[in-house]
């Protein structure tokens, strides 16, 4: 097998990606890391398409974000990202991007589990894994605070689980759940800041159909600005993904 440690590629920033507050959305920012991310695994052979062969299957845990500077449309950027196995249980994926003199303008992790597709059990990555993939080492990561108790919150919506939320794993995928999170902030709000980092901890999986319940805390008086989003199955039961954004003023806003 021959592959590269590091993935790279240069790209232009997709038009599809920029938001309404002339920023690059988190969730399509989510998309755009999984691309390249899919590309790199399939080429170590062990994709999504890979894995499904064998009765095995990838789901995320944890994604990390830290916008160092915005991204400018068009670009040109350098996107590149790496793994390496950590306890032998979970997989780490890093991301950067880069601008034509170096600088890392977004920088991100996130951390996948290699679960039984037929009971979502994990498996030990060194049973189902090449041996040179085994070999590789970083940093171990370091995780984010991004705990909440949702006693109280200022907004709260509902969404349907949609068909096109569902991936090849047939459950939703993980921009999703960014998606449902950041729709819950007022326009007006989301126009006046932009993020600056975004944590996920993805609990449990969702599938279709059904609905979920999504409730925002705003803490418009700390520093940085922050948001904690929880994302709830229909019953109110389950917590299915808690995430954590902050923001400063949106640059392009006049004071």
């Amino acid at each position: 097998m021959s592959f590269e440690p590091i993935f790279s590629q240069k790209m232009l920033v997709p038009y599809s990606v920029m938001g309404a507050n002339n920023h690059v959305r988190m969730d399509r920012l989510l998309s755009v890391f999984q691309d390249a991310a899919g590309i790199h695994a399939h080429q170590m052979g062990v994709s999504g398409f890979d894995l499904a062969q064998n009765q095995l299957k990838w789901v995320i845990s944890r994604y990390q974000i830290r916008v160092n500077q915005p991204l400018q449309w068009p670009g040109p950027y350098e996107l590149r990202t790496w793994r390496f196995p950590w306890k032998n249980l979970y997989e780490i994926r890093q991301f950067e991007m880069l601008s034509p003199d170096g600088v890392p303008h977004i920088q991100a992790l996130s951390v996948w589990v290699m679960v039984k597709a037929a009971n979502t059990r994990p498996v030990r990555l060194s049973y189902h894994m090449p041996p040179e993939l085994m070999t590789q080492t970083g940093t171990p990561p370091d995780l984010w605070a991004n705990t909440f108790d949702f006693v109280r919150w200022d907004h709260e919506a509902q969404f349907p689980v949609r068909i096109h939320d569902l991936d090849l794993n047939q459950h939703v995928n993980n921009t999703t759940y960014a998606t449902w999170a950041l729709e819950t902030l007022p326009m007006p709000w989301l126009f006046n800041h932009v993020p600056v980092t975004l944590v996920i901890n993805f609990l449990k999986e969702t599938f279709y159909p059904g609905t979920v319940s999504v409730k925002t805390c705003v803490s418009d008086h700390t520093d940085p600005v922050t948001t904690r989003h929880g994302i709830f199955d229909e019953s109110g039961d389950e917590t299915l993904a808690v995430l954590t954004l902050t923001w400063k003023p949106n640059p392009h806003v006049p004071v």
